[in-house]
């Protein structure tokens, strides 16, 4: 795939992410399935207005509580496949910003 005038190997980048950073993408997964465990049971709970985030907000009105987090958390994996993809130069730190959210998710959500 050409960007910008610069060829980029988007299966290759991604294998070698996989393969470079495979402890973070284990832990992204792993907060993944935290953060939608501790937003389901707080949107239960409290109440889906509570929700910070107003993808996951929307989502879970639209579609319900459960699939609107599991379609949200399934978004936010895509976009670090597609970022991990488009450059293994800043894939590292795409991977530790979105574990860093979900950390923090957590931690609010608890």
């Amino acid at each position: 795939m050409k960007v910008l005038d610069e060829e980029i190997d988007l299966i290759e980048n991604l294998k070698s992410s996989f393969i470079k950073y495979q402890l973070l993408w284990l832990f992204l997964l792993i907060t993944i399935v935290l953060d939608s465990l501790t937003t389901i049971n707080f949107m239960q709970n409290q109440s889906i207005n509570h929700e910070a985030n107003l993808i996951i907000r929307w989502l879970a009105t639209i579609f319900g509580i459960i699939p609107g987090v599991i379609f949200g958390k399934l978004l936010q994996l895509i976009s670090a496949l597609v970022f991990s993809a488009l450059s293994l130069k800043y894939s590292r730190a795409i991977l530790m910003l979105l574990l860093s959210l979900n950390l923090l998710a957590v931690y609010n959500n608890i």
